[in-house]
């Protein structure tokens, strides 16, 4: 990888010269064979420093992509499968770093392979057009089984009516979602309603630094302009009920980006024709084509959802019965 070979660079520099300085510095009869030995101890140090996290990754990446996390793509994941082979191998690997470098962690429950792999699922589609995109703004995403209060409070309490949020202050870098509405977001792909997707879209507005409902890092300068004044002229639209946009999104300019962003990668088909402006304006943001995908993920939507039959080849290519393969191996994790 780049980063240890950078590394490697920077780690043979830095011997080399400090047992130059050392030698030319060394006091009265220090054997010259000892600095150089503490000038390739602190070079190894800094290698090591600065190649964990690549070398770390490379380890990730050698381990086989698991064939029940493959078939819940399969099954879940309309964006996935409407991608062409060598994109679904990037797919995966971005996964696979998600779920490798993140944590999952599910609250008053077991935490399921479907969950874990809908939420990696959640982070790797908004930035799939980011192929060196790096998910510092998030450590680790909380499950909840329900819904829940703005005090985190969640159960059979008809005032839980959160399905998601950000973490902010004490709990920068988190992440709450509910296990029911991540998973009904992608099980139902028509409605353009995910929170996984909708919380992942507040961290990608959140990497200039702001949750505003501007997000730079798609933008250039001279499109800043054009994309407040959109949002402005859409937002009216709601308001006067011109608009088949949710009005959940007539909260603020953020919550506009995050509904939007539901939308663009549900039915962008459908943006396209009644929003056109606005999906142009997300194909930037987003750096994803998805012109080209809308009438493929059209005929899966109308087809439902993927099913595989207990005896039918499992999904993950084992050769093996859904039913002693994947969907086994799901139930047990």
């Amino acid at each position: 990888m780049v980063l240890i070979r950078w590394a490697v660079v920077v780690a043979t520099m830095t011997f080399l010269s400090l047992a130059a300085l050392s030698i030319a510095i060394r006091p009265g009869d220090k054997p010259i064979w000892l600095s150089i030995l503490a000038s390739g101890v602190l070079s190894w140090l800094l290698y090591v420093i600065l190649t964990r996290k690549a070398r770390r990754r490379i380890e990730i990446l050698a381990e086989p992509f698991p064939g029940e996390w493959e078939a819940v793509l399969q099954r879940d994941v309309v964006f996935f499968r409407v991608l062409d082979d060598g994109e679904k191998g990037r797919f995966r690997r971005d996964l696979k770093l998600f779920l490798g470098e993140k944590r999952v962690t599910g609250i008053g429950m077991e935490l399921d392979t479907t969950t874990r792999v809908l939420a990696a699922a959640s982070a790797v589609i908004p930035i799939f057009g980011f192929p060196d995109w790096e998910w510092d703004q998030i450590e680790e995403i909380l499950i909840y089984p329900s819904r829940f209060s703005q005090d985190f409070q969640f159960g059979e309490i008809r005032d839980h009516h959160t399905l998601g949020m950000v973490g902010t202050g004490a709990m920068n870098r988190l992440m709450i979602l509910s296990k029911p509405d991540l998973i009904q977001g992608f099980r139902n792909p028509g409605d353009k309603k995910n929170v996984g997707l909708h919380e992942f879209a507040h961290l990608v507005d959140k990497s200039d630094g702001a949750i505003d409902g501007l997000p730079e890092v798609g933008l250039d300068k001279q499109a800043i302009g054009p994309w407040v004044d959109l949002v402005r002229r859409k937002m009216e639209e709601i308001r006067q009920g011109d608009s088949d946009i949710d009005p959940y999104a007539l909260t603020n300019e953020a919550e506009f980006f995050s509904v939007a962003t539901e939308y663009f990668f549900e039915r962008p088909g459908v943006m396209e024709n009644k929003h056109p402006e606005l999906f142009a304006m997300l194909q930037k943001v987003f750096r994803q084509d998805l012109r080209s995908k809308a009438a493929a993920m059209v005929q899966l939507i109308r087809g439902g959802r993927r099913r595989f039959g207990r005896n039918s080849p499992c999904p993950c290519g084992s050769g093996a019965k859904y039913k002693k393969c994947c969907l086994k191996k799901g139930r047990a994790s």
